[in-house]
């Protein structure tokens, strides 16, 4: 009898550690979706940072001229 006692034993093991193994797939994928999301964020503010700082360093735009006036008595 003790063998089939083990067996079962044994069954209900591998079984608990089938869960466990599920458990730390979904957690792994939550994680490496988490990572991508960070990542995409983070490109987008250093997009938002190169941008401004590239803006910063150029010379502002002249200002439009105006158009000339017609002098009276020239």
């Amino acid at each position: 009898m003790s063998f089939w006692t083990d067996a079962l034993r044994a069954l209900q093991q591998v079984a608990l550690l089938q869960h466990k193994v599920e458990q730390a797939l979904t957690t792994a994928e939550e994680a490496r979706r988490h990572s991508i999301e960070t990542r995409e964020r983070v490109i987008r503010l250093e997009t938002l940072i190169d941008i401004a700082m590239k803006r910063q360093s150029a010379p502002p735009p002249a200002p439009p001229a105006l158009p000339e006036s017609p002098q009276a008595g020239s």
